[in-house]
């Protein structure tokens, strides 16, 4: 029995050499087994989610622990291990295999998954394949985050301890509240499903808290949407705008700017096709700034089936799952049907970056100045306005200026989708703010 507390390693010839050990990653127990037959060579990693509280307590020379309940835990693994070997070959076992062997061993069953990033790979097709491609996106993302923090990580070891090093691990990188909120979002989603397919046995993820924070985000006023629409997007203005943008990465990364041969100049052909993409995404934008549409839904308008021009409506899902609303339609949308056709449609990522360049033509350049947490602390940024436009100003910016306009905030919730008004509220706060500020203006105290 000592032999086995300790690190049990025997030989039967000088062509077979076995070893098992315990050793620590961060706070985690994992076990090892080395067998060298004949020239081969194999090593079969087991964990079993066992943690050491105080990394302290553990004994590097022993492999063990000051606790006995887990020291005689590992006794039992070490033992499956020599049965499991007395019984199969070895060589023939992967990672995974070698898992589910020991866990018969221990529990009477095999865990049907061992590997958390495998099972994580198949849900993540799952989710294209379901939703679409952009759905898919945020479940790699944090998946790419989870193999660059562990890139061992099983089921067994997301603990408590683990929320914690993985959220301390992700502020000191920088990451915002709301980034990290999201990436612990999605991993609980991954995790649930693996529960609900009888993949992942521990509950403890359930308590992983989703930090989050209020997050400023711009609307447009009427006025600067009807400086996008009426806007003159020319050959001189994209050349000048290359320039310009040229100048400030130039800038950021600290090079001097000798003379124009810096800057690499655009052919007619892509001018004319930049002004095309723009004048479009132009359209779209407006389009979105005046139905309310969320970006997937107005940038999938049939206007032969949803635009009933004689009696001014549009027939459209406005929220995540519908119904279809009559929403009516706005003097611009209209003249944009009527003048040039509605526009084709464009890719959700190429909009994001034509919309800004738009904005910036229509000289919406007010200065914006704003915080978040990043790191833990916040932090404090100043960015023009036409920097912070998306795809999703445009819905942001219909709410904002019907509740501007003193339209009552049921009507305006019918076309959003907001069930509640503290959602609604917290949706149209920038509007909000500003029209209770105007008010304030309007006391006497400041005359």
């Amino acid at each position: 029995m000592k032999a086995l507390f300790l690190v049990h390693i025997f030989t039967t010839s000088f062509s077979l050499i076995m070893a098992i050990g315990f050793y620590l990653n961060r706070d985690c127990v994992y076990a090892i087994y080395r067998i060298q037959k004949h020239g081969k060579r194999i090593n079969l990693t087991y964990y079993p989610g066992i943690t050491v509280e105080n990394i302290n307590d553990w004994r590097k020379d022993k492999q063990r622990t000051k606790d006995e309940k887990t020291n005689n835990d590992l006794v039992k693994i070490e033992k499956a291990i020599i049965d499991i070997m007395d019984e199969m070959d070895p060589f023939q076992l992967t990672n995974e295999t070698f898992g589910q062997c020991i866990n018969q061993k221990l529990y009477g069953k095999p865990a049907t998954h061992t590997s958390f990033f495998d099972y994580s790979e198949e849900f993540v097709k799952q989710a294209k394949q379901n939703k679409g491609q952009e759905f898919a996106n945020s479940f790699k993302t944090v998946l790419n985050k989870l193999k660059e923090f562990d890139p061992t990580l099983t089921f067994e070891r997301i603990d408590k301890k683990f929320y914690r090093d993985f959220v301390n691990w992700l502020q000191g990188k920088g990451f915002s509240a709301n980034y990290t909120g999201s990436m612990i979002r999605d991993l609980k989603r991954i995790l649930n499903k693996a529960s609900e397919d009888d993949v992942n046995t521990s509950t403890t993820f359930e308590s992983f808290k989703v930090m989050s924070e209020d997050v400023f985000n711009i609307y447009l006023t009427e006025d600067e949407i009807q400086r996008i629409y009426d806007i003159e997007i020319t050959e001189k203005i994209i050349i000048e705008i290359q320039k310009e943008n040229k100048r400030k990465q130039l800038l950021k990364q600290k090079k001097v700017i000798n003379s124009d041969k810096d800057f690499v100049m655009i052919t007619k052909a892509n001018i004319n096709r930049q002004i095309d993409a723009l004048h479009r995404a132009r359209k779209l934008f407006v389009v979105g700034c005046w139905t309310g549409l969320r970006v997937e839904n107005y940038l999938s308008i049939d206007p032969e089936l949803q635009f009933d021009l004689e009696k001014g409506f549009i027939h459209a899902i406005a929220n995540k799952n519908g119904p279809k609303l009559k929403i009516p339609m706005h003097k611009l949308v209209r003249q944009i049907v009527e003048r040039d056709g509605f526009p084709q449609t464009i890719s959700q990522q190429k909009f994001n970056k034509q919309i800004k360049i738009i904005g910036q033509i229509a000289q919406i350049n007010e200065n914006v100045i704003y915080s978040r947490t990043e790191g833990g602390r916040r932090v404090e940024y100043s960015q023009p306005k036409f920097e912070l436009i998306t795809t999703h100003t445009a819905r942001r910016s219909f709410a904002s200026n019907l509740l501007g306009r003193g339209i009552p905030k049921q009507f305006i919730m019918a076309v959003t989708g907001h069930t509640t008004e503290k959602s609604f509220n917290k949706y149209t706060q920038a509007i909000q703010k500003d029209l209770m500020t105007e008010k304030l203006a309007e006391y006497d105290i400041w005359k």
